[in-house]
């Protein structure tokens, strides 16, 4: 009797702390299920900063976001400095797609639904699945001429830097744009800083042809259309012999020179730009401050007036020229609003 007494303890030992062992296994698995059922993702749609290692940082509402690019994240194409994503990511910041966002799209973070399946593998691939069937089936796709219509637009901009086969504007709009020179690209000419150019660029900001832009044309990014007006004069000449009097008529000609001065005097009107906006660094001539859009980079000639030296953080406001050479920079009041105002 006295050999089988520990084989009755540990027994009983197993016996009472079995229950134990089941509730705390209990207790654990619905929190983890929570935990899973709770992945939601994000879209952010933002402006690239810069690519370090695994990681692409992007300019959020709220300061700068790292997200982060996995074997597993679909790029669409390899993205750089300045370029305006779309990415959905994970709570963690795991990108899950990254590719180019359109112009519709709004910059921000929208948070997504989850999908109803409990695991987000066999969701994503049932959306999928549905998309497929529906692109199938609908005669939706018809609107996929729409985004082949604007293939090539027409870029007029002054030319802040060419670094190596690319040249660097800057977009009202857009903000700083990389636009690649191929062999197969048209110049005109060398260009330099400060020139003013009208390129022609695909969708993804390959050049076709580059030319000095001439003093009246206004600068922005514009679709190419195709010309439909001549085929439609010819069909309305024939039309009636009784229409000819009509076509050579004074009103017309007296109203095309009103209309070739008035374009004149505001396009020569907002030739200077009040930038208020805090100070990131000095690099030899240029001050490059943070803007609404990006970096902008305001450059310093002897003729610039500046009120004292400035440094990292200093918030200060610029009076500068379309090509970003600066006229006057003084320290900015509390009262001045961050931005770009036209003078």
């Amino acid at each position: 009797m006295s050999m089988l007494t520990p084989v009755f303890t540990s027994v009983r030992f197993i016996f009472l702390f079995t229950p134990f062992i089941f509730a705390i296994y209990s207790a654990f698995e619905p929190h983890s299920s929570a935990l899973a059922a709770d992945s939601k993702t994000r879209t952010i749609v933002a402006d690239l900063l810069m690519v370090d290692g695994d990681f692409y940082i992007v300019r959020g509402e709220r300061g700068e976001i790292q997200i982060e690019v996995t074997p597993d994240t679909k790029l669409s194409e390899k993205f750089a400095f300045g370029d305006r994503i779309k990415a959905v990511v994970l709570p963690n910041d795991v990108a899950q797609s990254i590719t180019r966002a359109t112009p519709d799209d709004p910059t921000g973070i929208t948070t997504n639904e989850p999908s109803s399946e409990p695991s987000p593998h066999s969701g994503s691939t049932e959306t999928a699945t549905e998309t497929k069937k529906t692109d199938e089936t609908d005669p939706i796709p018809s609107a996929a001429p729409t985004h082949k219509i604007p293939d090539v637009r027409i870029v007029v901009a002054d030319l802040l830097m060419v670094d190596g086969s690319f040249y660097i504007v800057r977009d009202a709009e857009y903000g700083e744009i990389q636009i690649e020179i191929t062999p197969e690209t048209e110049l005109s000419e060398n260009f330099q800083f400060g020139d003013k150019i009208k390129a022609r660029i695909t969708s993804t900001d390959k050049a076709l042809s580059v030319v000095r832009a001439g003093k009246d044309e206004p600068e922005g990014i514009q679709d190419e259309a195709a010309p439909v007006a001549p085929p439609i004069a010819q069909s309305s000449a024939p039309a009636s012999p009784s229409a000819q009097p009509p076509v050579p008529t004074p009103p017309i000609t007296a109203s095309a020179p009103p209309e070739k001065k008035v374009p004149d005097l505001p396009v020569e009107t907002p030739s200077l730009r009040t930038i208020v906006a805090d100070v990131l660094m000095l690099d030899g001539d240029f001050y490059i401050v943070r803007g609404e859009r990006g970096e902008i980079r305001i450059e310093v000639t002897p003729k610039t007036t500046i009120s004292e030296e400035f440094g990292y953080g200093d918030r200060i406001k610029a009076e500068v020229l379309p090509n970003d050479k600066a006229l006057k920079i003084e320290r900015a009041s509390p009262d001045d609003p961050i931005g770009i105002t036209p003078n």
